[in-house]
């Protein structure tokens, strides 16, 4: 019944646009509707993302800028690079009052990190002008969502920035970019390869910010992929993963009208190394590295996926990407700050008996917030930082809730005197 309601709550969220475009593949969706005057009573005035077709690059730089300048308020674009060809690896930051930074869950999108995977770029673009018309779940007064829907753009636009007909899977240099980022089974450089631009932007973006929860978006299977792909033991929150996964699954599932779409591996659920696992991935640097929880969404079948079915995957899928977003709402949060001062303490929060592998996490250091997302249950959390006085607090943890954590922090100093 849970997921009932979820459906019903997200499903103003997931409606969009006609769809009227050029295929670039075969669908793979099932029941697939074919005709666009199906569509035509879904049409939204004045939408600046194109709803039948896939956008030029010229066109794909053009709406970010578009979007940014049209909500100034809640949208901010980051450019986190410019690479050799000249393309931008672009960004839009979205919150509520989005010039006045603070201590909030940061949430990552990202897509077509292989170029030939086409249809998270539409969906994410799709996602970000929605929430800007309309933040119907109130996500955006919560948290701060970085939106990056052209990981690849080299890859995506490899022999015209005019279409997306010949997108490959690698960059410019023909590098697979999910195999060219550290790994921490398997060393800095397990592809045996230099970092590629793209990878080298988005690991100081990574240093840059303090991501919680991020989701890759790829193509080619219909599964919720969890870490980790290079080791065979699982993460040490494999059971928040394990919920966390099946309920994308059941989401999607319940959208499509439970008719074939979403079930692939364990009715549409895999841990990476259980798949295949494979070394460098981003997935597991940012979870290792960065103690960010991001996880790989496998959207389509169809890779070159076709764009008369954009707004039908749309429904599908983005009432459980909004639900995955969401969960970055829920968890222990907290802040730690200086007991005298109030000056915030990128402290370590650490959870004794449980935390391996770089799971725990650390709070920011600019504002001193953290997020850690656990399974129900109650936890010892050591609290810790350099020439301060350890604590340890026990918390409470339960589903759909979040239990909060303020720390204030004395210094070595103060007890000597």
């Amino acid at each position: 019944m849970k997921y009932v309601f979820l459906f019903v709550v997200l499903l103003p969220l997931c409606m969009s646009g006609t769809v009227l475009g050029q295929e670039v593949g075969r669908s793979s969706l099932p029941g697939t509707r074919g005709s666009a005057q199906l569509f035509e009573q879904r049409i939204e005035p004045d939408k600046l993302v194109p709803q039948d077709r896939y956008p030029t690059y010229q066109e794909y730089e053009e709406l970010m800028y578009t979007l940014a300048r049209t909500y100034p308020d809640r949208c901010a674009l980051e450019r986190w690079g410019t690479l050799p060809s000249g393309k931008q690896i672009l960004t839009l930051r979205l919150s509520e009052n989005v010039r006045h930074r603070q201590g909030k869950p940061q949430v990552l999108l990202t897509a077509a990190m292989h170029g030939d995977e086409l249809a998270g770029y539409w969906l994410l673009l799709n996602m970000a002008e929605k929430m800007l018309r309309g933040d119907h779940a109130f996500l955006l007064g919560d948290l701060e969502v970085f939106i990056n829907p052209l990981a690849n753009p080299d890859g995506a636009y490899y022999s015209s920035d005019q279409h997306l007909l010949s997108s490959r899977r690698g960059n410019r240099n023909g590098v697979d970019l999910n195999r060219n980022y550290p790994d921490p089974d398997d060393g800095a450089h397990p592809d045996n390869r230099t970092y590629q631009p793209e990878t080298e932007i988005f690991m100081r973006a990574a240093a840059d910010h303090s991501f919680d929860l991020a989701l890759n978006i790829h193509g080619g299977a219909e599964v919720f992929n969890y870490p980790w792909d290079t080791y065979r033991n699982r993460h040490p929150d494999n059971v928040w993963w394990r919920r966390i996964s099946r309920e994308f699954a059941q989401r999607a599932q319940i959208s499509s009208g439970r008719d074939g779409y979403f079930e692939d591996r364990q009715n549409g659920v895999t841990n990476g190394h259980d798949w295949y696992p494979i070394s460098g991935s981003r997935q597991d640097y940012m979870n290792y590295y960065h103690r960010c929880r991001e996880a790989t969404l496998e959207v389509s079948d169809a890779k070159r996926f076709p764009a008369d079915d954009l707004t039908q995957l749309w429904d599908y899928v983005s009432g459980p990407i909004y639900g995955y977003v969401n969960e970055a709402r829920n968890g222990l949060h907290g802040e730690v700050v200086d007991d005298l001062t109030g000056d915030p303490i990128p402290a370590r929060i650490y959870i004794p008996g449980h935390d391996k592998d770089n799971s725990d996490v650390f709070a920011d250091g600019d504002f001193g917030d953290f997020q850690r997302y656990l399974a129900d249950g109650e936890y010892e959390v050591e609290v810790s930082a350099k020439g301060y006085l350890p604590q340890r607090h026990r918390v409470i943890v339960r589903k759909d809730r979040r239990t909060k954590l303020e720390v204030r922090m004395r210094r070595r100093s103060e007890i000597s005197r």
